[in-house]
């Protein structure tokens, strides 16, 4: 035997023989995936990343133009439902705060709402309050004649003597009975005060209310004067009992437990 011809089928017996790497069925020539989401499973399992900008040449797969556009496509699909998830998720939490938004509007409106509503109800109170304290007629007085028999007949009040043009005053929150000239009295003012009370004052020089107002304590109501059957300048104040007849009652018990004496 030759050394050439031995040399040859040693050769061809014992040479590597070199395989040809077959690519997948699924990436042949001749085969078209059925779905783009095929050709992306197929190149993710190869080792390819189709978010890189040249996946397929670098993962050393050779696929088709149009396998190549299916999984373009794709990624273009992935992308286009990504932006529409963060648009919405971004729309979401824009509704959201705006819900939230709204709410805390509204807490603070009911939170203003409540505390105006207190303030005035706390205003309302003290107005009141106000209204019906009592006050005394005339600011500094000095009693010229009390309650009870007097010169042969009954004095129904108490005379307090002051120049005249001393203002008078309402003693607390009521509404004008009466205000008028009487041949007796003079000028004449009834009050019905908030607690049932009637006052009248008499012989003033000035009437300063009508008949059905509505006063309240310390608004002035006239000034002292000498009108009527009177001997010198004063009020003659008088409380009744009611207003269907002459009921007088003594002042001066009344003022005290009103605290004004």
């Amino acid at each position: 035997m030759s050394h050439r011809s031995y040399q040859g089928r040693h050769t061809g017996r014992h040479r590597a023989q070199r395989r040809r790497v077959r690519p997948p069925r699924a990436l042949s020539a001749g085969f078209v995936l059925p779905t783009t989401a095929a050709a992306a499973l197929v190149v993710t399992a190869t080792g390819a990343s189709v978010a890189e900008s040249s996946p397929l040449d670098s993962a050393g797969i050779d696929l088709t133009g149009k396998q190549s556009a299916m999984v373009r496509a794709q990624e273009a699909a992935d992308e286009v439902v990504a932006a529409e998830i963060a648009d919405r998720r971004q729309d979401a939490a824009m509704q959201s705060s705006a819900v939230q938004g709204r709410a805390e509007e509204k807490a603070r409106a009911a939170r203003a709402a409540k505390r105006k509503a207190a303030k005035e109800a706390k205003a309302r109170a003290e107005a009141e309050k106000r209204a019906k304290k009592w006050v005394r007629p005339i600011k500094t007085w000095n009693v010229s004649s009390g309650f009870g028999w007097r010169w042969g007949k009954q004095h129904d009040g108490i005379d307090l003597a002051a120049p005249t043009g001393t203002p008078l005053y309402a003693m607390s929150k009521g509404t004008v009975l009466s205000a008028g000239y009487r041949p007796s009295f003079g000028n004449k003012v009834e009050i019905l005060y908030w607690d049932g009370s009637i006052s009248w004052y008499a012989h003033m020089s000035r009437i300063d209310v009508v008949a059905g107002q509505e006063i309240v304590a310390d608004q002035q109501v006239g000034l002292v004067g000498n009108t009527g059957h009177s001997f010198g300048s004063h009020l003659h104040l008088e409380f009744q009992q009611t207003t269907q007849h002459d009921s007088p009652i003594n002042p001066v018990p009344w003022l005290q437990s009103h605290g004004l004496w």
